[in-house]
């Protein structure tokens, strides 16, 4: 099978429901910024392969992250299906809000108070966790604009769910990059008011 169909050769691509629409309609939009995220949550997986080997909550913080990479391919399904076609959704619930929770407040027990503003960039990898931070709340951004449209028919429960997961999943990598540190022996950078 060829990577290339040409169908896309006039601005068009197909959406999960079968129906196509501009490449630059708001939905793919988001779809786009959650790409670019997973690729970003891959660049920190590779950016400290020892690291991503430590545990929380007796899981590889690899396994964590790839977990998020397809909790992120899952919300795209839902963002691509602009009508009932009564296509099977990938299964995304509350409980995985839960379990991104679970792993937040497990590094947190780790970590000194936070009592100051921290700037991002302490290492590499703590960089990186920064950065997935910042793409998340860009995805968040989107995606608040794009469920507020009149012209599309969301499900209220996918609709409550997905800001959900992306609000705990911006803060799950603020923890992170401070837990990044905190396991390689750095001090978060503080912001000093001059």
């Amino acid at each position: 099978m060829k990577i290339y169909t040409k169908g896309g050769d006039s601005g068009t691509t197909s959406l999960y429901d079968g129906g196509r629409a501009l490449k630059s309609a708001p939905n793919f939009r988001v779809i786009g910024e959650m790409d670019e995220l997973s690729a970003r949550i891959g660049m920190l997986c590779a950016s400290n392969p020892t690291l991503m080997t430590r545990s929380i909550l007796e899981r590889c913080l690899s396994d964590i992250l790839r977990e998020v990479q397809r909790v992120l391919q899952d919300l795209n399904s839902y963002v691509a299906v602009t009508k009932s076609t009564g296509k099977r959704l990938p299964s995304v619930s509350e409980a995985t809000v839960s379990n991104l929770e679970e792993v937040i407040d497990s590094m947190e027990a780790d970590l000194p108070k936070l009592t100051k503003f921290i700037l991002p960039g302490v290492t590499v990898t703590d960089s990186h966790a920064h950065m997935c931070r910042t793409q998340t709340r860009k995805v968040e951004r989107q995606l608040v604009d794009l469920i507020n449209r009149e012209d599309i028919e969301w499900d209220c429960d996918y609709r409550d769910m997905m800001g959900s997961y992306l609000n705990r999943l911006s803060d799950f990598f603020f923890v992170l990059s401070r837990w990044i540190c905190y396991e390689e022996g750095e001090i978060d950078c503080f912001y000093n008011l001059k």
